[in-house]
């Protein structure tokens, strides 16, 4: 499988539209690395990990199509990772494609997807929750509970094929105990963790940082669901915790700091 990170960042991006913060003024002066655009990712050009506001923006800057993608996973209805208007392209006379696609989440999603459905077939939902499992375009599928999202089944996603297993788990705090309970013993080849707090060591329920992700990591070695080959990635960051990527890379050894445009393969 391989993996493309098309947006790394948390709800206001980075630079945020309006943020004189340091880090943003950073992020204008450097560009590179250091700007990223809402969060969202593509497996093997034909599984979509979310659609945000940035997707089409994502899919001219760095050459993608979602011409092939049949499948999308969202992990929650917040508008950074779901943002259902520009679904309803998908119907003529707007767009013209033959293939349905299949949008996979939470009740909510749903709901807020429903107004855009039309009669034509060509956006199908299907109702995910934790512990659901499926076969989502030949790749195997497991729902797992996030912590994050009130009102709502927040959700974050376990991908396998051909041996071949990763999670993609943003926005979520630390595992839950019942998620590592089914974690435990399923090795994995990547792990992509929520670092919304960055640098920051705050106690706020929903998102982790750094240090989290170091503890993460840990306890998911203890358990067997990665080991030394295993590659960690910190992912989804806001720049009210941020770091020039440089320093991020130096306060978070043993994880690769994502950036809009990588790709990674297992």
């Amino acid at each position: 499988m391989k993996i493309r990170y098309l947006g790394t960042a948390a709800a206001e991006g980075v630079p945020a539209v309006f943020c004189q913060c340091h880090i943003c003024k950073m992020a204008r002066r450097l560009g590179g690395k250091n700007v990223r655009m809402r969060s969202g990712a593509l497996i093997d050009g034909r599984l979509k990990l979310d659609f945000g506001p940035d997707s089409y923006a994502q899919m001219l800057r760095f050459g993608e199509s979602y011409e092939d993608v049949e499948h999308v996973l969202i992990t929650h209805s917040h508008e950074d990772h779901f943002l259902p208007t520009d679904l309803n392209y998908i119907h003529p006379p707007f767009g013209h494609r033959e293939k349905a696609l299949n949008i996979w989440g939470d009740e909510k999603v749903g709901g807020m997807l429903e107004p855009y459905v039309g009669t034509d077939g060509m956006l199908v939902f299907h109702r995910m929750l934790p512990g659901d499992e499926a076969d989502v375009g030949g790749y195997h599928v497991t729902a797992l509970r996030a912590v994050h999202a009130h009102g709502e089944v927040p959700l974050f996603y376990r991908v396998e094929k051909d041996g071949k297993a990763l999670i993609y788990a943003h926005d979520t705090d630390e595992f839950p105990e019942d998620v590592m309970e089914y974690l435990k013993g399923k090795r994995h080849d990547l792990i992509s963790l929520d670092c919304t707090n960055g640098v920051l060591q705050l106690d706020y329920v929903g998102h982790m940082g750094i240090g989290d992700n170091i503890r993460m990591r840990e306890k998911l070695m203890d358990i067997g669901a990665a080991d030394e080959k295993t590659v960690f990635v910190c992912n989804h960051f806001s720049h009210n915790g941020m770091a020039e990527y440089g320093e991020m890379e130096k306060l978070a050894k043993g994880f690769v700091i994502a950036y809009d445009g990588m790709e990674m393969e297992i």
